[in-house]
């Protein structure tokens, strides 16, 4: 018999030779939006014990989760935002939550972790051009999808 392979149908010659994993798409995070959670005095009395506890527990890092509230009266758009032992916390800001909205109904799936503070603002001119009123920047998050 002859030293050399034999092409089977459609199969490249040397496809024997490769590792068929290494050209399989690879999974990769992107940062969608760098935010903090809108809302959060509403669930969260920082006065009390209970909530300086919890809020001293999100250290930067913390995982979130976003659930998409499709029944929210005053947002179409509403992402909740929890703890991962389902308290929740606030909202995506509605300034900055239709895209992501959007991209959770067409079946996108993200995640979300607690930042380190930001720095202040500068003046009073970054801080409307960088920053909605509802947030509170007390718990920032940064939000990244799977692709």
């Amino acid at each position: 018999m002859a030293d050399h392979q034999i092409q089977q149908g459609k199969q490249p010659m040397r496809s024997g030779f490769f590792d068929r994993d290494a050209f399989r798409k690879k999974s990769r995070t992107i940062l969608v939006l760098k935010t903090a959670v809108a809302g959060l005095f509403f669930h969260v009395d920082e006065n009390s014990d209970e909530g300086r506890k919890l809020l001293k527990s999100l250290t930067p890092g913390t995982e979130l989760c976003l659930f998409r509230d499709t029944d929210n009266e005053h947002d179409k758009w509403a992402i909740s935002v929890y703890t991962s032992d389902d308290r929740e916390l606030g909202y995506v800001t509605r300034f900055k939550n239709e895209t992501i909205a959007r991209l959770m109904d067409y079946g996108k799936v993200f995640h979300a972790y607690v930042d380190e503070p930001p720095e202040p603002p500068k003046d009073a001119t970054e801080a409307r051009r960088t920053r909605t009123s509802t947030e509170n920047y007390l718990l920032p998050f940064s939000i990244y999808m799977e692709d």
